[in-house]
């Protein structure tokens, strides 16, 4: 019976290792990455914990950060060495296998649709822009309100005159915290898709294999694409911590976007 049983335990173990192994050769780089992006912390609490000399420290972000910087420098190594240009439109029919035309035709027709106003950054641009502005004007107000403090305050006096203005202060950041998570699963749901397809797509070509120099520089071009809205995702969630510090450090109103020189830069 013990045999038996060990028999039993070994054949499972196999058989999950098999499939273990398949999933991992099945598995699809740029929706994985996509998909390993964290979404904006909960709280402001937690937004706060992120954050370390102005500096995101939080471990799943950095981690898909760096996995960004190490996907970008592959993808110039097959460019020849150099980040390819994300072009207008590319050729969809060129002297090579039927894969890297199939892929081809899949990243014209990501291009079609992502021009001009319609572009992905744009958009994430335009909505980041309102949300910002929606929220900032009421913040600013408050901390314009506020008594000042050292950080951290440990002014009795002070902290009891500002009571009224930090609850509501923090009620608003709650508030718009709970907005970029929003936008965050939003945003996700929408282009997440276009992974999916690039995935399949180069996958099949060979991973950028091609046999030409266009067909490689094709493959290369659509790859930093998926990266730029991989990248994209990312900044919903760093703009969302990078406001919460500094909102709950103090606004004073010299800074460029109202909120703070790092929130702007990060919502580039």
């Amino acid at each position: 019976m013990m045999l038996i049983s060990s028999l039993l335990i070994r054949r499972a173990l196999a058989i999950a290792l098999c499939f273990a192994a398949i999933a991992v050769h099945a598995a699809t780089p740029l929706s994985d990455l996509y998909s390993a992006v964290p979404r904006p912390p909960a709280d402001v609490t937690e937004a706060l914990t992120w954050v370390s000399d102005g500096e995101i420290v939080q471990a799943k972000f950095v981690a898909v950060a760096a996995a960004l910087a190490a996907e970008r420098a592959k993808i110039a190594t097959l460019n020849g060495g150099t980040m390819p240009s994300i072009p207008i439109s590319v050729a969809t029919s060129i002297p090579d296998s039927v894969e890297v035309q199939a892929a081809a035709r899949s990243f014209a027709d990501y291009l079609a649709h992502a021009q001009g106003d319609a572009a992905p950054k744009a958009v994430l641009g335009k909505r980041k822009r309102w949300l910002q502005a929606a929220f900032g004007r009421s913040q600013l107000e408050i901390s314009r309100s506020m008594a000042p403090c050292d950080t951290p305050c440990t002014d009795m006096a002070v902290i009891e005159a500002n009571k009224r203005l930090v609850s509501r202060r923090d009620y608003e950041l709650k508030t718009e915290i709970r907005a970029w998570n929003a936008m965050f699963d939003d945003w996700k749901t929408k282009q997440f898709g276009a992974l999916i397809a690039a995935d399949t797509y180069i996958e099949a070509a060979g991973g950028g294999a091609a046999t030409i120099a266009q067909g490689r520089s094709i493959i290369a071009s659509y790859q930093a694409a998926m990266l730029d809205e991989i990248e994209l995702l990312l900044s919903i969630t760093k703009l969302c911590v990078l406001r919460a510090e500094a909102i709950v450090n103090g606004l004073d109103g010299s800074e460029p976007d109202a909120i703070s020189g790092a929130t702007k830069k990060a919502a580039k």
